[in-house]
């Protein structure tokens, strides 16, 4: 079975934070843009359910774009608990394995909770 070391578990985890908020950003200044290049004032009011926010972006609609790179950069925390759960599995850290679990637990049954 593969083993991480400790210093390229920490490398992995600090990549998912670096490049989710990267791209996050990345993601709301596109949509920034083609909000000043359309004319059009963001926030709306509200914000759009999950199946209209896959519909608005490949529209190229400001507001849904905006909000995609919001959500990017919500789950990025999210992906974090879960390549740190990956990499204590592979390191056989069972408690810790058992912490991720129950931390991804949480976050996971609170946007269940909002969602609903």
């Amino acid at each position: 079975m593969a083993q991480l070391s400790d210093e390229k578990a920490q490398d992995a985890i600090s990549a998912v934070l670096r490049y989710g908020s990267l791209l996050s950003a990345a993601v709301m200044a596109v949509g920034l843009g083609l909000a000043l290049w359309k004319g059009e004032v963001l926030p709306r009011s509200g914000s759009l359910a999950a199946r209209e926010l896959l519909r608005s972006v490949p529209q190229l609609d400001p507001a849904g774009i905006t909000e995609l790179g919001i959500l990017l950069l919500l789950l990025t925390p999210v992906f974090r608990v879960v390549v740190a759960g990956v990499s204590f599995g592979l390191e056989r850290d069972f408690k810790y394995l058992l912490v991720s679990l129950g931390v991804f637990a949480v976050v996971l049954g609170s946007i269940l909770y909002a969602i609903h």
